[in-house]
């Protein structure tokens, strides 16, 4: 054991790791609209074609002959192959000059599709009088087969549809590593730099969430001693969530605020981090949730603080930990 005026110094390394720091690489965005109109442009999709806005006959997209097209747009990517991920809008009897059908019959076998985006999804449905709970209107029909269409106010039973582009995530730190350099038994030590770390979400349900999780051992939790076989347990001999730590007796954590970086959502981190003084939470070999949102956010930034405790026996040493966060869509 090597002393120096009474203290112990230990060699202190964190590395800190990020795998698959963006989870998903294509970014689409937008909400499905859908009308009836003389033209559709680019990026607009033809879903299908109506001889007149109402009281009228149909045919498929790849058709010719009639001028009203039914053009959906507002998420890119979208188009109108009936594979991949997709939703059959209406099924025609014929190619052209044709009555419709809801998708739910098997009368007729021409589908009119909605594709949605690679990674996304994509939903149809028939209410009575308006598309709530749906992102647009699509057409109208006078009865659910052997139908006649219209634009979508011609008639009270409606084409509903949505589509949701793929949602994005992603979470990076500023920094690969941080380090307590030297220990000592008489006092609580605090790593430097401390680390900032940042996550951004989009078209998500309910926001995404930022785990952590720690090596340790690879039993417990803690630093580790490989030559000296010792641990520091997170955050204390225990093995709790949460720990004050005091001097002389042996813990470790992190405490974990917010700053205003960023934008959308609010980022809430939870109760287990949100510690201040010389309290920490507990890290865990399995990934725990350090922060979360409940909607979509763009560069909310958590800043990590590392604090440890030794006591007066710790093994001298080099001790380490590995830290890895991931985040995900919620």
């Amino acid at each position: 054991m090597n002393k120096f005026s009474g203290k112990i110094w230990l060699t202190i390394f964190l590395t800190l790791l990020l795998p698959g720091i963006f989870f998903i690489h294509a970014v689409y965005a937008g909400t499905l609209s859908c009308s009836v109109t003389s033209t559709c442009n680019t990026p607009g999709v033809v879903i299908f074609k109506m001889y007149n806005t109402a009281n009228s006959h149909s045919e498929l997209p790849s058709q010719s002959n009639y001028s009203n097209l039914v053009c959906c747009g507002g998420v890119t990517g979208l188009g109108n192959a009936c594979s991949g991920t997709y939703a059959v809008a209406l099924k025609l009897a014929k190619v052209t000059n044709s009555h419709v059908e809801e998708n739910t019959f098997s009368d007729y076998t021409n589908p009119a599709c909605i594709q949605a985006p690679s990674g996304g999804t994509v939903s149809v449905g028939y209410q009575s009088s308006n598309c709530l709970g749906y992102d647009t209107t699509v057409a109208s029909m006078v009865n659910a087969t052997n139908s006649h269409v219209g634009n979508g106010s011609a008639y009270p039973l409606k084409v509903c549809a949505t589509a949701a582009p793929q949602a994005t995530v992603g979470c990076s730190t500023n920094v690969s590593s941080t380090s307590f350099s030297a220990l000592t038994s008489s006092a609580i030590s605090q790593a430097s730099p401390n680390v900032s770390t940042t996550i951004s979400c989009a078209n998500t349900a309910s926001g995404c969430t930022l785990y952590v999780q720690d090596a340790g051992n690879g039993s417990n939790p803690g630093l580790w001693n490989a030559s000296s076989i010792h641990l520091v347990p997170s955050p204390n001999a225990a093995f709790s969530a949460t720990s004050t730590l005091t001097i002389g007796i042996e813990g470790y954590g992190i405490q974990v605020a917010t700053d205003t970086a960023g934008s959308g959502s609010t980022l809430t981190i939870a109760s287990r981090y949100l510690q201040s003084g010389n309290t920490v939470g507990g890290f865990s070999l399995s990934p725990i949730a350090v922060a979360s949102s409940t909607a979509d956010i763009s560069g909310r930034e958590m800043i990590v603080t590392h604090l440890a405790a030794i006591s007066a026996g710790t093994p001298a040493g080099s001790y380490a930990d590995t830290i890895t966060y991931s985040c995900t869509a919620n």
